[in-house]
Formats: C-alpha cells, structure tokens, sequence
C-alpha cells in the first residue's frame, strides 16, 4: 500500500510540472494581430490622409472609370514660357549710315541695250541688165556682192525687175576654201545678215545669208587644182 501511494504522489507531482512548463511555455509567445486590428490601423490611415487628396483621388479614378481611358495625363506644355535669345554669333545689330541708292527707273536700267547701227542697205540704185564673160558686167553692185582678191572671173551677170536686183558671179581664187569663207563671213556681218554654213553631198561649202527680201548665197568648192570656186548670187531690193 506505501508503494502504490508513492507512485501516486510521483506522478501527481510529474503532471503538476507538465502543466506549469505549457502555461510558461503559452505566455512566452507573441501575440498575433488580429483580423480586426488590421481593419482599424486602415481604418486609421484613411483617416490621416488630406481630405483634398481623397477627393482628387476619388474624382479621377470617377473619371478614368466612365471614360475607359487610363493613359496617364501629359505634363503641361511649357514652351511659351520659353524666352527668345540672341544667337552667340551675332550678339548686336550691326548699324551703318551707308545707304544703297536705286537709279530713278530701274525698269528702264535693266532692259537698256547697246543700240546698234541701223542696217545699211545693200543696193541703193537700180543697176542695167548685163552679162559678161571673164569680167564683171558695166554696174556690178560689188558693194552687195564683192570678191576677194586674186580672184579671176569667169562670168558675171545683172538683172534688174523694177526695185529688185539679181545678181550673180562665177569665179576661182587661188585662196583656201577656208579664206574665203571667212571673207564673205566678215562682209555679211558687216551688213548685219544673219548667216549659216553648211556642207553638201559633193564635199562644196554653202553660206546662206540675209536680211528681209535680200538674200545671198556663195557656194565653194575646192578643185583638184588647189583653187576655190566661187558661185555667188544674191536678190537685192532697192531702197532710196
């Protein structure tokens, strides 16, 4: 009986110490927050924000919600703020007392032009109807129709119908082809005629020149003997 009541009392007295070591054990542990703290710590920092902060909050999420557009706004445009400066390169204006002077008609300044000499006429009187062989006819207009020099004629001819003129002259000179081209180039732009060359099929050298009714034309044609041949005409009209 002493022994059963000794074992009794051991393990009232272990029970005892179990019990003690759970409530320490219990009150050593923090204590969690409960649902209801957190609702009112969030309660209490919606309360602390500005009351104007709310409401601007509230109406732009108002107007995000019924626009459906949630692009964030763009910052204002500041550029007509922005003040003109001087460029570096040019910091003042530049000031002189010259002045440009315009002539008095500028018009009248840039369309001036050299006058020329008035055309001179090529005949100024009618000559006789001739012809003539190895020699110019009597009143050959040599004026209209020169020749160059060591040139030996052949034939000449003059016709006269009314106030026009036909000439026409045959010859050969012992100049180049290119001389007398140059000859009858210098006396045509001497009477202010308009000229142009060209060449023909069988190798002659042709120059048309003219001015109103009169016209001249001078073929050349170099011979197997070294000379040119010349064949001149022209249609002149008489002016007083």
């Amino acid at each position: 009986m002493k022994f059963k009541s000794l074992i009794a009392v051991i393990l009232s007295f272990a029970a005892i110490l179990f019990a003690v070591a759970l409530t320490l054990d219990w009150m050593g542990r923090p204590e969690a927050p409960s649902a209801a703290g957190q609702q009112s710590n969030n309660a209490a920092e919606g309360a602390a924000l500005p009351s104007e902060d709310v409401e601007s909050t509230t109406e732009s999420s108002a107007k995000q919600s019924a626009s459906g557009d949630t692009k964030p706004s763009r910052p204002e445009d500041t550029s007509a703020e922005v003040k003109a400066t001087r460029p570096s390169w040019n910091p003042q204006p530049t000031q002189t007392d010259e002045r440009l002077e315009l002539p008095e008609d500028p018009e009248k300044t840039a369309s001036a032009m050299p006058s020329a000499e008035p055309r001179k006429p090529a005949l100024t009187k009618v000559p006789k109807s001739a012809t003539a062989e190895g020699k110019l006819t009597k009143g050959f207009p040599k004026g209209a129709m020169p020749l160059p020099s060591s040139t030996t004629i052949e034939r000449s001819s003059v016709e006269a119908q009314s106030s026009m003129v036909m000439v026409g002259v045959q010859g050969r000179s012992k100049q180049s082809v290119e001389d007398v081209l140059a000859f009858y180039e210098a006396h045509f732009k001497d009477l202010q005629w308009p000229a142009s060359t060209s060449a023909d099929a069988d190798g002659s050298t042709r120059l048309q020149a003219g001015f109103g009714q009169d016209t001249a034309t001078v073929t050349l044609h170099q011979l197997p003997t070294g000379l040119t041949e010349i064949n001149a005409a022209g249609v002149f009209k008489v002016e007083d």
